[in-house]
């Protein structure tokens, strides 16, 4: 229906030229359904032509994609027979020969569909073949603008923004939502915020204390190496997604901030161990780096107990050691935290504890960054 209404007003719109005008302009181009749309194979032939002429008439289309700052480009061609009123053009009327700028471009729009992030100008040209022997015509071009952006495909997990963190080295994660994941590379930027400024403008601005491309995971522990960290200033920090080189989007920008725990300064380093058996968790406990275990076997010969570590979500974290084997009398075990996946400094863990006989014990303990008490 809407293609009908679209027709007879291009058609009303054309009848109303004066004679002379419509000899010149006896062609229109209508991109409204690819205007402000990502653009991909799919939708990127959704164009009409409105054709003025009596009779069908050959012609080459062709289409081109320029990218504003950049030499990255798409181009294509194809024959098509223009019939007199309203075309539609799509991707399954036409058989097109493509150009890319670049190997990684093709791959990026033809096997995942998408565009890299930027401004690009989307430009379509129709040619009529002259020698239809009707009055020869102009060359008919149209073009649109879109910015490629999406700032919901990546985002960032930890410090959580304007956090405020006891770490002079950070561990740093994100998450992206991108279907080619395996395929992708990130590039982290940090930068200190100045007085008055936001934290876009202070990483927009600024140059950045840390900056590091071609990571293959999605985490980052701010390295020894790399500018230290200040207490009581803010940091900003961002990561953008890569294929091949190709910027895909990039996350919002957080702020963190670094401060002083005094409350570091009555743990010690050396716990005490914790008796499994009378653990009831009415009091702090804390594992600074390690983790003492005292289990008291005395109805027999011998026991094993199996390990399972949970985080505040209730998310299991993967554990070096998850048995342990005990002997009859008093058995000490030391476990040690920072050989596992990294635990988050001053966040709650609770230590599952199961024996053979099914005996189930629990510790709930924060973990302490051993670095960080003085």
């Amino acid at each position: 229906m809407k293609s009908i209404v679209c027709f007879f007003f291009l058609a009303f719109s054309l009848s109303a030229l004066p004679a002379g005008l419509w000899a010149q302009e006896n062609m229109i181009v209508n991109m409204a359904q690819v205007d402000g749309i990502d653009l991909s194979p799919d939708n990127i032939f959704n164009f009409q032509i409105m054709w003025g002429r009596s009779m069908s008439t050959p012609a080459l289309i062709k289409g081109t994609i320029k990218f504003k700052g950049s030499d990255m480009n798409i181009s294509y061609e194809f024959k098509y027979t223009l019939q007199p009123g309203l075309n539609l053009i799509s991707a399954n009327t036409v058989s097109p020969q493509f150009r890319f700028s670049s190997i990684a471009l093709k791959e990026l729009f033809e096997q995942y569909k998408r565009l890299p992030e930027g401004i690009y100008e989307y430009c379509v040209s129709v040619q009529p073949d002259s020698r239809t022997g009707e009055t020869a015509v102009s060359v008919f071009s149209e073009c649109v603008y879109h910015k490629a952006q999406d700032v919901f495909l990546i985002n960032l997990l930890d410090p959580e923004d304007n956090a405020r963190i006891y770490e002079y080295n950070p561990m740093l994660s994100w998450t992206a939502n991108f279907p080619f994941l395996s395929a992708l590379s990130y590039k982290i930027s940090i930068a200190a915020m100045k007085k008055g400024q936001n934290a876009v403008t202070a990483i927009t601005r600024n140059n950045p204390i840390y900056e590091e491309k071609n990571l293959m995971q999605m985490n980052l522990v701010y390295p020894v190496f790399a500018k230290p960290l200040e207490k009581d200033q803010y940091y900003a920090w961002t990561v953008k997604a890569y294929y091949k080189g190709l910027l895909l989007g990039g996350a919002e920008t957080w702020k963190f901030k670094i401060v002083e725990d005094s409350m570091l300064v009555a743990i010690s380093k050396d716990p005490s161990y914790v008796d499994i058996k009378r653990e009831s968790g009415r009091y702090s406990l804390y594992a600074p780096g390690i983790l003492k275990l005292k289990y008291q076997l005395d109805d027999l010969r011998t026991d094993s107990l199996s390990l399972v570590l949970y985080d505040s979500k209730q998310k299991v974290v993967k554990l070096k050691t998850t048995t342990l084997q005990a002997v009859n009398g008093d058995n000490r075990f030391i476990i040690d935290f920072k050989e596992e996946q990294p635990l988050k400094h001053m966040k709650s863990y609770l230590l599952l504890i199961r024996s053979q006989g099914g005996q189930e014990y629990k510790v709930l303990f924060k973990y302490v960054n051993p670095e960080l008490i003085k």
